[in-house]
């Protein structure tokens, strides 16, 4: 029904600035029977034309000077989807130019009764403000699905550097402000309301193929998009790449559980099929087509990468090479060597697994051929742990999740029984740090809450601190040995074959790193929970603690990821390739052989939850470089999960 509403809306908007007849129906018709409008709201069942329609609503009411009116239905709609608010900052420099409003009556006529309908109607979700403003405001922070961000934010940390593209966003908006001249009639209004959508799609990472819908109606209201070819074609170009999209999609989504509606869903397969790459392609072309429009509206038409001349293909011939070597450096993929042991880590049970099915696991075995497998969770799983409870829910202590209530401690159970099944030792991994939510592509993290209501365990950085007292039902007890407690009945009661203590140390913590980490380390030894692994300590420079946990641990895997906290991370210390290999050097020469053995090195391929990916060139440079210093013993894949765009073989 709204799509029809924005249809009828958008004619008479086009007949009210001036659009003959035909062109006025033309704009309703292609709003109506394009392919973006028809999957979103036919097939796919998105609510983003309601949004749509009452934005134009109060365009339509800006355009006849009815002030409030336009106000309330800019709230309305920002209510439904924040992206309506968009057209608030050319509705501003609109009056403000034309001299019809001045910035009080700005504010007393159209912002304040906007920002007053969108509190009244977001009543019901204020009783936890701070959380619904953050889902609300998380485009600086997460990646959509239809943008050229797929690629770029892998390389930019989003957490650390989340102000750019908004920055980019307002200078580039401001000056086509003043290149369409803003202020002078509705025509350039309206110019400058399509040319904002376009330009915070362009430069927002947070983009999703339904967000198109926002900027259609306007560029058809635009005559400078009716004026000029390269509107049209950029345009088509944006259609095609939807559609594109929409086929891989749906080739993806063959099979589609409708329990997964509304959430992130995920195949049984490991391989990188046609349809993937499609997909992954077609949503980053249709997000460079966001900047080509922005540059339309910045008359900046000559730089424009779909005109074919020679810089332009060689740019695409580099680009291209680029990505070949990204996911393909040879056919066999990033090749590892057949080392004794083979540790493979997904970021979850959820990111490499589907509970009850056999065939997941199959597929993660052929993929990565590991001999161990450690499944990780929050701390909080284990602070909290009371006894095996087949049916309570061990998603939420998960890092990455793509549904509430997915796993039941006998899913995790099923999981460790089918990968002994198959000669797989399984180790109960444990984040020891408290993680805050992770906006990256969409919301994930896990529950801290006990360890938020015993701050005494926190220290810097958030690391946990087991040397310190916990007070349990009135009774002072070591933190150290409280978790360990907790891990050993954890061990006894779901199988797991040793525990692997993660997350532990952070490189920005100086001076001694060992001192909250031994006592845990002791009393898992102690309480017999198995072989326990343990991560090294975060530095390139601390050789004798890494010395120290050698002897206080089974195997110890040193956090050997230069490319990830060079590039991704811009971390200030000494983290490059050179740097790794002369600290394995120094710690190699201090070990006897027995100790070597018990040595592993970390491979970081991919982290889901935070964003990062390293090209898979890169890891094999890494890979050969940390065995050829001597680490033979083994390695541990960080993460081995499905969505690594890579092949991983064992050679010899």
């Amino acid at each position: 029904m709204s799509d029809i509403l924005v249809g009828i809306l958008a004619y008479r908007i086009a007949s009210r600035l001036g659009f003959d007849e035909r062109k006025s129906l033309l704009i309703m018709g292609i709003w109506l029977f394009n392919p973006i409008t028809y999957f979103m709201s036919s097939i796919w069942g998105m609510f983003d034309s309601i949004a749509v329609l009452f934005m134009l609503i109060s365009i339509k009411y800006i355009i006849d000077e009815k002030y409030i009116r336009s106000a309330i239905a800019a709230g309305i709609g920002i209510a439904v989807k924040i992206l309506p608010a968009l057209i608030l900052l050319p509705t501003l420099a609109h009056l403000l130019k034309s001299g019809k409003l001045d910035f009080r009556n700005f504010i007393l006529k159209i912002a304040l009764p906007a920002a007053a309908v969108f509190l009244i109607i977001s009543t019901p979700f204020l009783t936890t403000p701070i959380e619904y403003f953050n889902a609300l405001f998380h485009h600086t922070k997460s990646v959509g699905g239809f943008t050229y961000w797929i690629a770029v934010s892998t390389l930019v940390n989003l957490s650390n550097f989340w102000y750019i593209p908004f920055i980019v966003f307002l200078i580039v908006t401001v000056y086509i402000y003043r290149k369409i001249g803003i202020g002078f009639d509705n025509d350039k209004y309206i110019d400058a309301c399509a040319a904002t959508v376009a330009v915070f799609l362009a430069t927002s990472p947070k983009v999703n193929i339904q967000y198109t819908l926002t900027l259609i109606p306007l560029l058809l209201l635009s005559k400078s998009f009716w004026a000029e070819k390269h509107f049209k074609r950029n345009f088509m170009l944006l259609i095609a790449s939807a559609v594109l999209w929409f086929a891989s999609s749906s080739t993806i989504l063959y099979g589609y559980d409708l329990n997964y509606l509304g959430r992130l869903y995920i195949m049984e397969s490991y391989e990188l099929r046609p349809e993937y790459i499609i997909n992954i392609l077609s949503g980053m072309f249709g997000g460079t087509r966001f900047v080509a429009l922005s540059m339309d509206f910045a008359n900046f038409k000559k730089i424009d990468l779909v005109i074919l001349n020679k810089w332009n293909i060689l740019l695409t011939v580099a680009i291209v090479s680029f990505g070949l070597l990204c996911i393909l450096p040879t056919p066999s993929g990033v090749k590892l060597h057949n080392a004794p042991i083979r540790v493979g880590i997904p970021e979850s049970a959820d990111s490499a697994f589907i509970p009850g099915s056999s065939g997941s696991v199959s597929q993660f075995l052929k993929h990565y051929d590991v001999n161990y497998v450690v499944l990780s969770f929050s701390p909080d799983f284990v602070n909290t742990y009371q006894g095996y409870e087949p049916e309570k829910d061990a998603t939420r202590y998960m890092r990455f999740k793509t549904a509430a209530n997915r796993w039941k401690y006998r899913d995790v159970k099923w999981l460790i029984d089918e990968l002994h099944s198959k000669g797989v030792k399984v180790l109960l991994g444990v984040y020891l740090r408290k993680e805050k939510v992770k906006y990256h592509y969409g919301v994930q993290g896990f529950a801290v809450d006990w360890v938020k209501s015993h701050p005494e365990i926190l220290g810097f950085q958030d690391v946990l601190l087991f040397n310190s007292t916990l007070n349990i039902n009135g009774k002072n007890i070591l933190y150290a040995d409280y978790f360990s407690m907790k891990v050993k009945s954890l061990i006894s009661d779901f199988g797991f074959d040793g525990v692997y203590l993660m997350d532990w140390n952070n490189w920005k913590i100086k001076g001694d790193k060992l001192s909250y980490i031994l006592p845990l380390l002791e009393n898992l030894k102690s309480s017999r929970c198995g072989e326990i692994f343990v991560e090294g300590v975060d530095s390139t420079n601390d050789v004798n603690s890494t010395l120290t946990l050698v002897k206080n641990a089974d195997y110890v895997i040193l956090k050997t990821a230069p490319w990830v906290n060079r590039i991704y991370y811009v971390r200030t210390d000494e983290v490059s390739i050179k740097s790794y290999q002369r600290y394995l050097s120094e710690v190699l020469e201090k070990l006897s052989v027995d100790e070597k053995r018990r040595l592993l090195y970390g491979i970081y391929v991919f982290d889901y939850v935070d964003g990062w990916f390293t090209p898979a060139f890169e890891a094999q440079r890494e890979v050969n470089a940390f065995y050829q210093i001597g680490v033979r013993s083994g390695y541990a894949i960080y993460h081995s999960s499905r969505y690594i765009p890579y092949k991983m073989t064992v050679g010899g």
